[in-house]
């Protein structure tokens, strides 16, 4: 008389479970991964909008800035965000360029984001003129 077996051996369920936990491994990876750039993508975003503000900030003074650095701390988003403006001398004698960096205030060695404008020399009473459109420079990814 032979008797007929029901369900899984043993072994069927450890090979399920195995490829399940290797399955679940990659999602969490993913999920991870995605959270992370999220982040990123957050920070990238409001240190452009730091730049953006202190570029707008440089056009819009009645004095063209000083050749030289500048630096300063703002709040944005519940952080404190540390920008630095290089300002050079270009060719035209009536243009500057600033090359405006935004980091972290707790990481202010580590720039997210890097923004390069150029600022028209003010006519008499007239606020800095924008002079062509900003270049955004994409920061070096930290490690």
């Amino acid at each position: 008389m032979s008797r007929r077996q029901s369900g899984f051996t043993l072994m069927e369920v450890l090979i399920a479970l195995a490829i399940l936990g290797i399955g679940m491994l990659a999602v969490i990876s993913t999920v991870g991964t995605s959270t992370k750039t999220a982040l990123e993508l957050k920070q990238r975003t409001f240190a452009h909008w730091v730049a953006m503000n202190e570029a707008t900030r440089l056009r819009t003074s009645l004095q063209w800035p000083d050749i030289g650095e500048q630096n300063g701390t703002v709040q944005l988003a519940k952080e404190t965000w540390r920008w630095t403006a290089d300002i050079s001398k270009t060719v035209a004698p009536n243009l500057r360029r600033a090359d405006i960096s935004v980091a972290l205030d707790s990481k202010p060695d580590a720039p997210i984001s890097t923004l390069i404008v150029f600022i028209g020399k003010p006519m008499q009473g007239r606020p800095n003129g924008p002079v062509g459109l900003p270049i955004t420079v994409p920061a070096r990814s930290q490690p």
